[in-house]
């Protein structure tokens, strides 16, 4: 609908050029300062019709802008209602994560008894199952390294749901288990479990062009990234910043694409 009526705005402003380029739109200077009364009926004649033609195009511009406006107007209420549906199906999301009640039976945590994790970074784009422990995690360390966001096993979970432990699954060089980390929800992304990820309720489509964070494959390390499409069974096809090879495509699976704070994922309020 909205595309029909895009569609109709070009050809308008299109058709109003051409009305422009026929016959402009602005007054003849010299003919503003004309003497009529001097001039023979013939002549008159003549410059009546030429009025009468820049009249008529005029309106039909007038008419043409009347119908451009109708259907920009139309185009920003569909837009708008769109936007407000999206809005108040995050907030349901999020309330539903934030509401502190057990997990459904159709999440994997329907068990879990501890604390609930809250998210911090909150999308449409991603599951609005709370955080527990046992969850998968991206975690980005608030100081020192390197920046960058990281895979991790939620290991604890404070009561209050905003603070936790998580632990690197890599071992270190000594092949001791892995480093854990204290950190406080701002520095956390929920992975999707792999039932919330079949979900296209949960996990919708990222549209073209998103800015996300995806793990790079054969690593445990996550990278901005943006997206250029979508397969039919949620991989999304990604361009990761930096890569060598220009327009490289990559193929992610939907759970390990997460969106990219400030960017496709907001703040919750405390």
């Amino acid at each position: 609908m909205v595309e029909n009526r895009w569609n109709i705005v070009v050809s308008s402003l299109q058709e109003m050029y051409n009305t422009n380029e026929a016959i402009p739109f602005d007054d003849d200077v010299m003919e503003k300062r004309m003497n009529f009364d001097s001039l023979p009926e013939e002549q008159l004649q003549s410059y009546l019709a030429k009025f009468q033609e820049h009249l008529e195009n005029l309106n039909r511009a007038k008419a043409l802008l009347e119908k451009t406006q109708d259907n920009l107007s139309s185009i920003i209420d569909e837009q708008q209602k769109a936007e407000a549906a999206a809005a108040e199906k995050a907030e349901k999301a999020s309330g539903a994560a934030h509401s502190g009640k057990a997990p459904s039976a159709s999440n994997s945590s329907s068990d879990y008894s501890g604390p609930l994790g809250r998210q911090y970074w909150l999308s449409q784009y991603n599951a609005p199952d709370p955080i527990i422990v046992g969850s998968e995690v991206a975690y980005k360390p608030r100081k020192g390294g390197d920046g960058e966001w990281f895979q991790c096993e939620v290991i604890k979970v404070s009561n209050d749901g905003i603070r936790f432990e998580v632990r690197d699954p890599e071992p270190d060089e000594l092949g001791n288990t892995g480093k854990v980390f204290k950190c406080s929800w701002k520095e956390l992304l929920l992975i999707p479990t792999p039932d919330a990820a079949a979900s296209r309720t949960k996990t919708m489509n990222y549209p073209t062009g998103t800015k996300v964070l995806a793990r790079y494959p054969e690593t445990t390390t996550f990278y901005p990234a943006e997206v250029s499409g979508n397969k039919r069974d949620g991989t999304c096809r990604l361009r990761f910043d930096g890569e060598e090879e220009v327009d490289k495509e990559t193929e992610v699976p939907r759970r390990l694409v997460l969106p990219f704070p400030m960017a496709s994922a907001t703040p919750a309020s405390k």
